[in-house]
């Protein structure tokens, strides 16, 4: 059994897991995107199961399952359409925090300290989509946490992965200027060396049987001083995969 997300890691959130839900605290940058995330996720979403957006609990049938949940940013919105969702973190701090803005919200979501090879034995806990959103880029071996992920969903399920890539840019944007200039996330959040290419992950996912559905860049506009979805994926980005029919 490969542990994927190591002891340094887990602490590194540990540490600001009091701060998930300040939107100008430690995790402005995920509050900052969470807006385009949801919009990208929910339009695939919608879709893919044939759902109507304007109808009250639009996500009632679906169940989720979102992994590194932190304290329930992307959670939260989509347990307030009506969907089944649970989250898991390996920071026993983030899943308190998750579960106590839960109660204040009156929402009811199964938050929990799991990992994934518990959730795997349990074979009656499989979904329709999981989120594995800005935490590819903090395991140890991004191969067998894909391949565990795949393994819980079900047939036609989609997955949703965002991170960053790996490039020159992005070890100049994402980590020195994100991290030492203009201070979005605490310094050492990052390790360049576990930034993965699409083209990597797309291939990871192809021999775990998904196939790409969507890629976009999550793109920071220094004038407008907002981010929006895109085509360039140099930096940051999202994407959507779906399990392939046998």
């Amino acid at each position: 059994m490969i542990k994927n997300i190591n002891e340094q890691e887990i602490q590194k959130f540990s540490s600001m897991s009091y701060d998930w839900w300040n939107p100008n605290g430690k995790f402005s940058a995920l509050h900052s995107i969470n807006p385009i995330r949801i919009r990208f996720i929910l339009d695939i979403v919608f879709e893919n199961f044939g759902l109507n957006p304007l109808k009250e609990q639009s996500l009632k049938k679906i169940k989720i399952l979102d992994i590194g949940c932190g304290g329930g940013l992307i959670t939260e919105p989509m347990a307030k359409l009506g969907a089944q969702i649970e989250g898991i973190d390996a920071d026993i701090d983030s899943i308190k925090i998750a579960k106590e803005h839960a109660k204040k919200e009156d929402l009811k979501i199964r938050y929990s300290n799991e990992n994934l090879d518990i959730l795997i034995e349990d074979n009656s806990r499989k979904f329709d989509v999981i989120f594995a959103l800005e935490i590819l880029e903090h395991v140890d071996y991004p191969d067998d946490f894909l391949s565990k992920i795949v393994s819980l969903s079900k047939k036609n399920g989609l997955v949703f992965i965002s991170s960053i890539n790996k490039n020159i840019k992005s070890l100049l944007l994402a980590k020195y200027i994100a991290e030492y200039v203009l201070n979005w996330v605490p310094r050492g959040t990052h390790d360049w060396n576990k930034f993965i290419n699409p083209l990597d992950l797309e291939k990871m996912m192809l021999k775990n049987s998904f196939e790409l559905i969507s890629s976009k860049g999550i793109i920071f506009n220094p004038m407008t001083y907002a981010w929006k979805i895109g085509e360039d994926t140099s930096v940051n980005y999202i994407t959507a995969f779906k399990k392939k029919s046998i």
